[in-house]
């Protein structure tokens, strides 16, 4: 065949495969140089709320510019009044229970504060293998999040695509499937976040957040 006619060869596909390797390595590695960058970002600061604020700006200009740059059809289900992600147990890091037990000092009565301990030691009590699932303690009467502006990372990033199953998980557990892209760039911050933490208090392991801030409060 000529090569005027030669429109597929077998070497094409080596290179285009090696492309497709660089490339993908690439775009792991932003996930990985964005939790550096925040690391880097928070390390020199003091206090755990303006940590943790830091964090959050680098996750929403990321989240912009993920969304600009690689467009995704992963419907979100998550909206106002949703709210079956709140009974699952959550992990978060120091910084983030250090800035809303700060947030609920400046903001609650020593009477609220004292019926929220009342709260969370309940909700310690009823949170039961082998799920662990319990309302939130934060949740309001109209089941909307007290501490909204201040709630941990692992509630931010949830992003499922299916409402129904996020209620079916309260009962049986099951894993719930979650925005590919959102889910990494929280995933970097909190590594950010734990990374910092280690150098203050030795681990970088999540905290159970309910008895992390019990325990503060």
């Amino acid at each position: 065949m000529s090569e005027n006619n030669l429109f597929f060869s077998t070497g094409d596909v080596a290179l285009v495969a090696e492309k497709i390797r660089v490339a993908s390595k690439a775009y792991e590695d932003l996930f990985t140089n964005l939790g550096t960058q925040i690391y880097t970002a928070i390390r020199p600061l003091d206090n755990p709320s303006d940590k943790v604020s830091v964090s959050l700006q680098y996750i929403a200009d990321a989240t912009v510019t993920f969304e600009q740059n690689f467009p995704s059809n992963h419907a979100v289900a998550c909206s106002k009044g949703c709210h079956h992600c709140c009974y699952f147990p959550i992990e978060t890091s120091q910084q983030v229970v250090d800035d809303i037990a700060d947030y609920i000092h400046q903001h609650f009565t020593d009477a609220e504060i004292q019926h929220l301990k009342t709260k969370l030691a309940e909700n310690i009590a009823a949170r039961q293998p082998p799920l662990f699932r319990a309302a939130c303690p934060f949740l309001d009467e109209n089941k909307a999040c007290s501490i909204y502006p201040k709630r941990p990372l692992a509630c931010r990033w949830f992003s499922s695509p299916n409402a129904d199953s996020c209620e079916q998980s309260v009962t049986d557990g099951r894993q719930i499937d979650q925005h590919p892209v959102k889910s990494r760039i929280y995933q970097a911050a909190s590594t950010a976040l734990l990374a910092d933490q280690k150098v203050l208090t030795g681990s970088d392991q999540q905290l159970a957040f309910i008895p992390a801030l019990a325990n503060l409060l």
